[in-house]
């Protein structure tokens, strides 16, 4: 896939290659057009992650610019077809503020969203959403695509 963008650690065990923490990625083909990638189906600038071994969590962080009040949304699903392993993501989604987690849910081969309005934030506070393996306690097929939205209303 051209345009697709990849941030992610490994680690070599036995001269195998592991995702060791996770990975974040985004099609960042600006085409119009939806792109594909393993069974994956992915829109112009969609965001995915996936957890790493030992149920290292993959993490998506927002620090805030300004204090105000802010609109949180984050919608997860799996990107991949149903009937197909990419289609089966079963993970767990967490958000935290400043390393306080607000709330959690499970992704198990659906979709699902967190949203917080009008929520007062200060200069340097983390919004962060953190994806774990589910449980299934595995982090095969667990790709999970997110569409966040983070508004600011000063």
């Amino acid at each position: 896939m051209s345009g697709f963008s990849l941030w992610t650690t490994s680690t070599t065990v036995s001269g195998l290659n592991y995702v060791s923490n996770g990975f974040v990625g985004i099609n960042s083909n600006s085409q119009t057009n939806v792109q594909h990638l393993n069974e994956f189906s992915l829109k112009p600038n969609q965001l995915v992650f996936h957890p790493g071994v030992n149920n290292a969590h993959a993490c998506i962080r927002f620090t805030v610019p300004s204090a105000g009040f802010y609109d949180v949304e984050g919608v997860f699903f799996s990107p991949g077809p149903p009937g197909t392993p990419n289609g089966y993501a079963t993970t767990d989604v967490h958000l935290s503020i400043n390393d306080v987690e607000l709330r959690s849910l499970w992704i198990n081969q659906n979709s699902g969203m967190l949203i917080f309005r009008q929520i007062y934030l200060n200069v340097g506070d983390t919004v962060q959403f953190e994806i774990g393996w589910g449980q299934n306690k595995n982090y095969g097929s667990d790709t999970t695509a997110a569409n966040i939205i983070i508004v600011a209303y000063n």
